[in-house]
């Protein structure tokens, strides 16, 4: 029987959430304080489960959260409030608080967040259990840099939680793979995790591709169909490429976020959303909030624990790592067995990877389909530009507005750094293709959207046409 720890201070509330939980099947105790509270956590039968009032008589609810969490990293803890904001309750999920829930609330809607956090704490254990980092690889993510392993450690962190993940990093950092490896580390890793692309969908079938339609709804809807939010209850739903959402869908993403229900397209019921979202994205969604062309509380929504993933030029150590696996996956393909002379590892950790990861598998790809002989040596990666010196990281904040000698502050040289380098790429990717725009797109791994506007934003003109 499941152990659940009430603490709120107005006793006709406490007995009424503690008497609909033990007739639920859950073995309830509860307190009136903050201190009555932390005792009953120390208590030698541990707790499976928190729920507290946020303003307590002898301090916060957020206080005895940090407590709990200090104890019990995998306590799932609902926060209640009848004072609740988005600031507030931003900051209680950020701390580690499995959901926020504002009075007055709906008791039965309570007791099946309760239900629902506690089956996730089961699993999140056995997934904790299961878990260890190997020296090269973490469900898939290759690397023993300090980058790369302070990314898995907050990935790590996060994933036993429900809260919303926000990968942040440059196009072909292996966002999906992290969100991937969340997904397993979780709770939620016997449910789907449902991948949504928000730049390859058409706008006019974005909604009902996101919510589902009912029959009848609009012409050629001869049957209800699910959306990818349906498809991923009780599990993870990943938006990739969210800055490219747009303002309309924004508005509806926010509020399954905070009221976790939609409506089918043409349907006139509300439906549940048990869902874990992760998105990530390429630009500076900030940047986009001031520029008006992403809603600011979505941002704060989806930001509740950001995560930045690091480029290859960040994790240059990582490089020989990556670049084996990719030729030992890519040889076994052809049914051979070839290697990486150390020249030709080095030429590797000298070049500029504009397009990160994903640029150097395809790299290592053509260079197994070309080799000769049992070795791959340094000329087949002649044509690799030396690196210059790294951009800032999308989605940081300069650690300082410092102007250089020509008068720009750091982020804007870390701008012009990743536009040479980005225009740098999508020219040769256009050559490579013989201006195929289509092929250029998904070489560079993004859209045909994305590179449309990338040529337009960088001014490539004729060369870029194709």
């Amino acid at each position: 029987m499941s152990r659940i720890v009430l603490v709120e201070d107005r006793a006709s509330t406490r007995k009424m959430v503690a008497e609909t939980l033990k007739r639920r099947g859950f073995d309830v105790v509860s307190a009136g304080t903050v201190a009555a509270g932390k005792d009953l956590l120390r208590e030698e039968t541990p707790a499976d489960f928190l729920l507290t009032d946020l303003q307590l008589p002898d301090g916060s609810g957020l206080d005895l959260l940090d407590f709990a969490l200090e104890r019990d990293a995998l306590l799932p803890v609902i926060v209640m409030s009848a004072f609740g904001t988005i600031e507030i309750a931003l900051e209680a999920v950020k701390r580690g608080a499995y959901d926020f829930v504002p009075k007055p609330f709906d008791t039965n809607r309570l007791v099946e967040l309760v239900s629902l956090a506690v089956t996730r704490r089961s699993r999140a254990a056995d997934a904790s259990a299961e878990w260890k980092i190997d020296s090269e690889t973490a469900s898939g993510i290759v690397g023993t840099s300090e980058a790369t392993e302070a990314a898995v450690r907050k990935a790590r962190r996060v994933a036993p939680s429900d809260a919303t993940v926000l990968l942040l990093g440059e196009s072909g950092t292996g966002k999906e793979l992290y969100a991937r490896a969340i997904h397993e580390w979780s709770g939620r890793k016997d449910g789907s995790l449902v991948v949504v692309n928000c730049a390859a969908i058409p706008g006019e079938l974005m909604e009902a591709e996101f919510f589902g339609s009912e029959r009848g709804a609009f012409t050629g809807a001869v049957a209800r169909k699910l959306g990818k939010v349906e498809v991923a209850s009780g599990g993870t739903l990943f938006l990739d490429e969210i800055g490219e959402l747009p303002s309309g869908l924004q508005a509806k993403l926010l509020r399954v976020l905070q009221e976790r229900t939609f409506m089918r397209v043409g349907g006139t019921e509300e439906v549940r959303a048990d869902i874990r979202v992760i998105a990530a994205t390429n630009r500076d969604l900030r940047r986009q909030v001031e520029e008006g062309r992403f809603r600011d509380d979505l941002y704060y929504r989806l930001a509740v624990f950001p995560i930045r993933i690091p480029s290859l030029g960040e994790r240059r150590e990582d490089i020989p790592l990556l670049a084996r696996r990719f030729v030992q996956e890519e040889a076994a393909k052809q049914g051979r067995a070839l290697t990486l002379t150390a020249d030709a590892e080095a030429r590797l950790g000298e070049a500029a990877w504009p397009g990160n990861v994903r640029q150097l598998r395809n790299v290592v790809e053509r260079a197994v389909i070309l080799a000769d002989a049992d070795e791959i040596d340094a000329s087949c990666f002649d044509d690799l530009e030396p690196a210059e010196p790294a951009p800032a990281g999308v989605g940081d904040e300069p650690r300082a507005a410092k102007s250089g000698e020509d008068g720009r502050t750091l982020l804007e040289i870390g701008r012009d750094a990743q536009r040479r380098a980005e225009s740098r790429a999508i020219l040769e990717a256009l050559e490579a293709t013989g201006g195929n725009r289509t092929e250029a797109a998904r070489r560079l791994g993004i859209s045909y959207k994305t590179l449309w506007a990338k040529c337009k934003e960088y001014e490539l003109g004729e060369e870029a046409k194709g």
